[in-house]
């Protein structure tokens, strides 16, 4: 048998062994299950107010300074870095809800802008006292100068990311 081929007995033959990809490997995997934690512990935070983390993250999107009247959902796609079909069905709940709605985009009739309906903001408004206590609690330990560091990194991972 080749290197080349992967034997069915000793499937690590062909993982490499230098120390950056073990390295690589933990840090990226502890990423991606501390996302499906927060995802999970978000959620659970906000049971009470019958969101998901998802959906936060989307009402947060909406009311964003500067961002109140309205957004198209290419946008909030794009905002959110998830597909134009996850972002759908999300504010699909959300619109079934009363939380969220879509209007005709005054600069192109044709098109429509997604936006918070008033219960949207009543829901808003308790949801960021939720979410700054939940802030408060994940980042305990974290100084103010960590979490910039942290911001740096994982900006700069999500950039390296965007290139793939």
């Amino acid at each position: 048998m080749s290197k080349s081929e992967i034997s069915p007995n000793k499937p690590y033959d062909t993982v490499p062994s230098d120390e950056r990809f073990h390295l690589s490997n933990r840090l990226l995997f502890r990423f991606f299950k501390t996302a499906n934690c927060m995802h999970t512990a978000g959620t659970k935070w906000t049971s009470e107010l019958k969101l998901t983390s998802q959906q936060w993250s989307v009402i947060g999107a909406l009311a964003r300074p500067g961002h109140e009247e309205g957004v198209s959902v290419n946008e909030l796609s794009e905002f959110l870095l998830v597909s134009r079909q996850n972002v759908n069905g999300l504010l699909l709940r959300l619109e079934h809800h009363g939380i969220s709605q879509r209007v005709p985009d005054p600069r192109d009739g044709r098109a429509k802008l997604v936006q918070l309906t008033p219960q949207g903001w009543v829901i808003w408004k308790q949801l960021i006292n939720r979410i700054s206590e939940f802030y408060d609690v994940a980042l305990v330990n974290f100084t103010t100068e960590e979490l910039v560091q942290f911001q740096h990194f994982i900006d700069k991972l999500q950039r390296n990311l965007g290139t793939i």
